[in-house]
C-alpha cells in the first residue's frame, strides 16, 4: 500500500468477534520491474482486502 500504516481504526462490528480476511494484489511484476530500473512507481500495485465474519 502506498500510504504505509494508517492511524485510522476500522471497526468491523461493535461486539468484536472472529473474521476471515482475503487480500489480493495486482501489479506486482510491474512494480518490481520499475524498482529494478527507475525506482519506486506510484499507483502501480493495487490491493483488494475483503473481510467477512468467521463461520458464515
Amino acid at each position: 500500500m502506498s500510504l504505509g500504516r494508517a492511524d485510522d481504526v476500522i471497526t468491523l462490528a461493535d461486539p468484536g468477534g472472529a473474521w476471515q480476511v482475503r487480500v489480493s494484489c495486482a501489479g506486482r511484476p510491474e512494480a518490481a520491474a520499475l524498482s529494478d530500473g527507475e525506482g519506486t512507481g506510484t499507483g502501480i500495485e493495487r490491493y483488494l482486502v475483503q473481510f467477512w465474519p468467521a463461520g458464515s
